[in-house]
């Protein structure tokens, strides 16, 4: 998949004029390429790039404004990603008008290699208090239980829900209880912790990582997926020290194999600042069905496909 750029002027691309300004690019590097013009001195030209990059700024939160007005999103947290990459994600959500509905992390456990046979029992025990994994491998079974158990009432696209005529699932009990129960079992193992439950539905999916270990991005891109018959949009946002971190590459190639509009859009922070319009498009195309990576750009100016 050909990764897209999507930075703080992608306004302008919306509108069609066809330019994107790299507003993501290093302010060490914007620095270094500063070449004086004529009659300029080295000062001028420097306050003449913070215009440019006050500007900017301005640009991209026009862009974003109200773009998510009356949306509830879900936060999940990877281990690994720091809590200053959390806030970057709810501010960045907040400011486009969305509302975080719930907030939740999975430690180390959740995407450790070694410990897939935990996972697997842990799915084991939970698998009757699950709707609509009928079939399922471990690995979804695990995921659509994360999200019943931080959802109360939610159920995969297609599945009967709990109290419909006909459905007797639990047979003792309600939607609340089964979310509970779930919830339960996964703070236990010391797969989950929530800081935030939802209390309604909710419209989107942003998970937050870190660079992880080998095979983090294709789970993390599976729990995306599996969000996907819950939820219209999901993103996974990646932290990493490089242009291709390993989670982002494995999730990318994983949701190659998915049909678009099942495929979670991820969004690459290579310089540990999230640029707003990065995460917000991405949740708006995905809403309207798209999907895509997106990432930073290495110059200043690019030309980009309208």
């Amino acid at each position: 998949m050909r990764s897209r750029v999507v930075l703080a002027a992608l306004v302008m691309l919306a509108l069609a004029v066809g330019v994107v300004v790299g507003l993501a690019t290093p302010r060490e590097r914007a620095v270094a390429d500063v070449t004086p013009s004529a009659g300029q001195d080295t000062q001028d030209a420097l306050a003449q790039v913070a215009r440019r990059d006050a500007w900017l700024q301005e640009v991209a939160m026009a862009s974003v404004t109200g773009r998510l007005d009356g949306k509830s999103v879900a936060i999940v947290v990877a281990a690994g990603a720091s809590a200053d990459d959390v806030d970057q994600v709810v501010s960045a959500l907040e400011n486009a008008g969305a509302t975080v509905g719930l907030e939740a992390s999975m430690s180390a456990d959740w995407w450790t290699p070694e410990l897939a046979a935990f996972r697997g029992e842990i799915a084991d025990q939970v698998t009757d208090s699950v709707v609509g994994v009928d079939g399922l491998p471990s690995t979804e079974v695990l995921q659509h239980a994360i999200v019943q158990a931080l959802v109360p009432d939610a159920v995969p696209a297609g599945a009967d829900a709990p109290g419909d005529v006909g459905v007797d699932f639990p047979s003792d009990g309600v939607a609340a209880d089964r979310a509970d129960v779930l919830l339960e079992v996964l703070t236990r193992s010391e797969l989950l912790s929530v800081s935030q439950r939802a209390t309604g539905p909710v419209d989107a999916l942003v998970m937050v990582t870190a660079d992880g270990p080998e095979g983090g991005g294709t789970l993390a891109d599976v729990a995306a997926s599996v969000w996907e018959q819950y939820v219209p949009a999901t993103v996974v946002v990646v932290f990493g020290e490089t242009e291709s971190p390993t989670v982002a590459t494995e999730a990318i190639a994983h949701g190659a194999t998915l049909a678009t509009a099942n495929r979670p859009s991820i969004v690459i922070v290579t310089q540990a600042a999230l640029t707003p319009p990065q995460l917000v498009f991405a949740l708006v195309e995905q809403e309207a069905g798209g999907s895509g990576s997106y990432g930073t750009a290495e110059d200043l100016l690019l030309i980009a496909s309208p």
